[in-house]
């Protein structure tokens, strides 16, 4: 008669060359993480771009206002 009740010693337990069940999930976040910095990088480019280019136009406006500068000279910096 085999006893239904199997004992397992921590060494035997150790030896297994099974894959922890965190592994997968691990591997999982770390996508997610490299995808949300890499969409975060891409706000903070369009922000960016934005923001140059709303200086832009604001200094294109006060220097048609002032008369002193050419307007092409400041719409050269946006294209950059």
């Amino acid at each position: 008669m085999q006893p239904r009740i199997r004992i397992r010693k921590r060494s035997e337990t150790a030896n297994t060359s099974s894959v922890p069940a965190d592994q997968n999930d691990r591997t999982d976040r770390q996508r997610e993480r490299d995808i949300a910095t890499t969409v975060k990088s891409w706000i903070v480019e369009w922000e960016a771009r934005n923001r140059l280019v709303q200086d832009a136009a604001f200094s294109l406006v006060r220097s048609l206002e002032n008369g002193s500068e050419s307007p092409t000279q400041r719409l050269s910096v946006v294209k950059a």
